[in-house]
């Protein structure tokens, strides 16, 4: 069954974000990690004017409690894409909110059509109004810091993130920035409502899903960039 719904979610939404999609914002990995014993499959799509979009399809999963580790890749041939492993440990710094991470993404048998590997150090700090993030990433001939922000609240009885960031791109000369938002759509816990028939139908259905959207703009005057992506959690 898990499968099925796999495939299907990978039928309906396509394309990629910037790299091995370890946790974190729109385009930043930061100190959030997959919890222990939930695996995640992910299926998402980048649409940009003019331009073909490809087919990704990936999982991670919370290996021990602040490890995560993940796959993804390519699904279609435009051009072909290699399967690219990711891990982070996260940890903490300050017992109230003050958290750190290492970690790597984009790693491949194959630089030439994946780019190369991705690793980094990245910060966060939880100040109650918002969390704050900040990182660098030594990636070989395009080094980078990126930052972010996010908030999270409460939209029709369900956790609404709100969130932007930005990073260095082309060996720090520009930016890329994005805003978007992701929302659970699982009531939060002592907000169900009690309901009946194709309610309850679709409830049952989609309260494993995260649904994440966000727009990212190059400050080379490029295109902006559209991003859709599907999160199905199953716990263990």
């Amino acid at each position: 069954m898990y499968f099925l719904v796999f495939v299907v979610f990978c039928i309906l939404f396509v394309s990629r974000s910037a790299w091995a999609t370890s946790s974190g914002l729109n385009n930043i990995p930061t100190t959030d990690t997959t919890p222990e014993d939930i695996l995640v499959f992910q299926t998402w799509g980048n649409f940009a004017g003019g331009e073909h979009p490809g087919q990704f399809a990936g999982f991670k999963y919370g290996v021990f409690r602040d490890v995560e580790i993940g796959i993804d890749s390519k699904v279609n041939d435009k051009p072909h894409g290699h399967a690219m492993f990711q891990a982070k440990y996260a940890f903490d710094i300050v017992d109230d909110g003050w958290r750190g991470v290492i970690g790597v993404a984009d790693l491949s048998d194959n630089r030439k059509d994946n780019g190369e590997y991705f690793p980094y150090v990245a910060t966060s700090v939880d100040l109650t109004a918002l969390r704050l993030h900040f990182g660098f990433a030594p990636q070989p001939h395009n080094e980078r810091f990126f930052a972010g922000a996010d908030k999270t609240v409460t939209f029709l009885h369900r956790n609404l993130q709100i969130r932007g960031d930005v990073l260095h791109i082309n060996d720090k000369k520009d930016a890329l920035f994005s805003l978007g938002f992701l929302y659970e759509l699982n009531a939060r816990s002592g907000d169900e409502k009690a309901q009946s028939g194709l309610a309850e139908f679709w409830n049952e259905i989609t309260k494993s899903m995260i649904l994440e959207s966000w727009v990212s703009k190059p400050s080379t005057g490029n295109k902006e960039t559209y991003t859709v992506k599907l999160n199905y959690l199953i716990r263990f």
